[in-house]
């Protein structure tokens, strides 16, 4: 299906209305099949809702508890890509993950996904956008202890940086508010993992710094590197630095899934 995807994509303008539309069939059928017509419905609805409306539970097939969503946001939409079409699953585990980082955790969606496929799964989940983190923590308390919810983004070092933007394109950036800052290595040490099963990057354009500063440091503690490269100059030093260190790298759709060859 993705090889179909990937020349349909060579062929139609992925900002055209076309392909949009094709997209939204895909959305359609695929939500159909695991979740039936009335999550369709509902999703939808809260797609095309306002904002200032309250947030609303949704239960769906793959996630052991409800999750909130909030109506004219890209929720509904970033919940279909994440939790309904798997996008962060299409990998091969020889064995049930026990430790995961999801850095841009925006609502949490990631995260209960993986923590509902993997009951001895922890989790420590990234999210700096306030309001994000706000939902994010009420979506992963049900979850309990195996959830670790830090109103941080991921970078570089311990600190802080400005922070920019809405909803799923939120960034670090060169305006903006303040925002606390870790980096994998901080993590590993505070919580005394020793090793990481999954590493989900998906933090708008920051993965370019993370790799330009000895990430070889931490990835020998990691076997599964999740990460969407956000610009095509980032992609050379990304792949070359993975490379070095002993990773294979598949893509599926707009994700890179990087296996470490040591575990």
């Amino acid at each position: 299906m993705d090889l179909l995807r990937r020349a349909i994509r060579s062929i139609i303008n992925p900002d055209s209305s076309l392909y949009k539309g094709g997209a939204t069939v895909m959305d359609f059928l695929t939500t159909m099949m695991t979740d039936g017509y009335k999550t369709w419905s509902v999703l939808q609805e809260l797609a095309e809702g306002k904002q200032s409306d309250p947030p609303r539970p949704v239960i769906l097939r793959n996630l052991t508890h409800p999750i909130l969503v909030r109506p004219g946001t890209q929720d509904a939409h970033t919940i279909i890509n994440n939790v309904v079409r798997k996008e962060y699953d299409q990998m091969k585990l020889s064995t049930p993950p026990k430790w995961m980082i999801d850095a841009g955790a925006y609502i949490g969606d990631t995260s209960a996904y993986f923590l509902s496929r993997f009951p001895d799964l922890k989790i420590i989940a990234l999210e700096p956008n306030p309001s994000a983190h706000e939902i994010a923590k009420q979506n992963l308390k049900p979850y309990g202890d195996r959830a670790i919810l830090l109103q941080k983004g991921l970078y570089i070092s311990d600190g802080t940086a400005l922070f920019s933007g809405e909803s799923t394109g939120a960034s670090i950036a060169e305006t903006g508010f303040k925002i606390d800052c870790t980096n994998v290595s901080s993590l590993l040490e505070r919580y005394s993992i020793p090793f990481v099963d999954i590493l989900k990057m998906d933090i708008e354009g920051a993965e370019e710094a993370i790799f330009s500063s000895n990430p070889e440091i931490w990835l020998s503690r990691i076997n599964m590197l999740i990460i969407e490269i956000h610009s095509s100059h980032a992609k050379p030093l990304i792949t070359g630095v993975l490379t070095d260190n002993g990773f294979s790298m598949k893509r599926y759709r707009s994700i890179w899934y990087c296996q470490s060859g040591t575990k």
